[in-house]
């Protein structure tokens, strides 16, 4: 049970070292949006967003992708006109339609 116990205590510190971690990387610029079920920091730039979420489960890429772009939408009061996910996990980078 000892074992068990301290395998329990090593992976509870790195979940909330992660969550520490994740705080770190958000810009103090980025806008705090949830949707469906998902937490983004999004960033505006011009006619340019990031959107990242830092959830670290298993997980629906369509429905986290769907929820990224209602995110920057909700955040920027535009509609996303390109989507594209980066190599960084769940970090999504889009253009904007902004009608003036």
């Amino acid at each position: 049970m000892s074992r068990l116990g301290k395998v329990l205590r090593t992976a509870l510190a790195a979940l909330v070292a992660s969550w520490g971690l994740a705080g770190c990387m958000a810009s103090p610029d980025a806008i705090p949006v949830s949707q469906g079920g998902f937490d983004f920091a999004v960033e505006l730039k011009g006619g340019t967003a990031v959107a990242r979420n830092y959830h670290t489960g298993r997980l629906n890429f369509a429905e986290l992708e769907e929820a990224a772009r209602s995110a920057i939408e909700t955040a920027s009061g535009c509609a996303v006109r390109t989507l594209v996910k980066r190599d960084e996990i769940n970090t999504f980078d889009a253009t904007l339609d902004c009608a003036a």
